[in-house]
């Protein structure tokens, strides 16, 4: 009899065997594939029990239980309760392997998301702190895996996104000629200030278009955001991020355009006043000279608050940069 038992043993094996290949691709699954952003024990003990038991009644029915009869009872009751809990296991050490993962994917992202704001920023002004286009488009393929890497990619893009749009409102108001604005040398040729006025009509409009286009490319983020391919749970996070970061940002946003308007208003103010005083101004040496003290104080004061309008701007992107930083560090220490 004993002899008997031990010509079958080998053969008794093929559930252990079994049950290791079984236990390997759950946590090759926890390495590879898995998006689980829990580390909570008690989460994963109650979310993972129902699973292991599903996943252990498949083992059994198509392994262990065709071992019954060639196995003692009390052997096959052990066999039993083993392979159940070394799946059990198997499927915490995954959730917690893929929480590891999804960890280090979360910082990737960030640091890359961050590594190409501060880039798009630099080359956003020129050496004297002016807007000038961004040249260099963002390279949108995520370095992180897995969902962390699909939020990559979307915010990548909505800056590639805010950057084009940016570049074209700088090419559309160059090509009316805003930019040579207050060139005196333009202003002298300029019979009637005709020209002066269209271009002044015509940066009103572009500021009103590309101030919308803004408004459409934020309400269109947060529908992207919905459409994402990944989990629910963080998709409903990063929804309502996004909210709470609009709530935060709208007013800048809206401050900004209102700045941007101002200037233009400015702009037209000088314009008015050349216009209304013909002749009591005059080109010479590349400068516009008044003829009295009070119609220079009333130019030089327009002059004065386009300056102050840029400043309150550069400091509004300044503070908005520090902002983000700030954020995406603080996210980067909790991961």
């Amino acid at each position: 009899m004993e002899e008997k038992e031990t010509m079958q043993r080998p053969d008794d094996n093929i559930w252990k065997i079994a049950l290791a290949f079984v236990c390997m691709g759950i946590l090759g699954y926890g390495f590879f594939y898995s998006k689980n952003t829990e580390s909570d024990f008690a989460y994963l003990f109650g979310y993972n029990l129902p699973l292991a038991l599903f996943v252990w009644a498949i083992f059994y029915a198509t392994v262990a239980r065709k071992r019954r009869g060639k196995i003692r009872d009390y052997k096959y009751n052990m066999a039993a309760g083993f392979s159940f809990l070394a799946i059990f296991i198997s499927m915490i050490a995954s959730s917690l392997i893929g929480f590891s993962q999804q960890k280090q994917y979360a910082k990737q992202a960030l640091t890359e998301i961050q590594d190409q704001h501060s880039t798009m920023i630099d080359s956003s002004t020129d050496s004297q702190g002016l807007p000038k286009r961004i040249d260099k488009p963002i390279d949108t393929s995520p370095k992180a895996r897995g969902d962390f890497g699909e939020m990559e990619r979307f915010v990548k893009e909505f800056m590639n996104q805010m950057a084009s749009q940016r570049n074209d409102y700088l090419l559309e108001l160059e090509g009316i000629g805003w930019h040579s604005m207050l060139d005196p040398q333009r202003i002298r040729v300029d019979k009637g200030l005709i020209e002066s006025k269209v271009i002044i009509r015509k940066a009103k409009e572009i500021v009103a278009k590309y101030q919308e286009k803004t408004n459409v490319l934020l309400r269109n983020a947060r529908e992207k955001i919905q459409s994402l391919n990944m989990s629910a749970s963080l998709k409903q996070e990063a929804l309502a991020g996004f909210d709470r970061g609009m709530d935060k940002a709208k007013s800048q946003i809206e401050t900004m355009w209102a700045l941007e308007r101002k200037a233009v208003t400015e702009v037209e103010n000088i314009i008015t006043l050349l216009s209304a005083k013909n002749d009591a101004w005059v080109v010479e040496r590349g400068q516009i000279l008044f003829y009295n003290d009070s119609d220079l104080n009333t130019f030089n004061s327009y002059i004065a608050s386009i300056q102050s309008l840029v400043k309150q701007q550069q400091q509004i992107q300044k503070q908005s940069v520090e902002t983000v930083n700030k954020n995406l560090n603080r996210l980067k220490d909790m991961e």
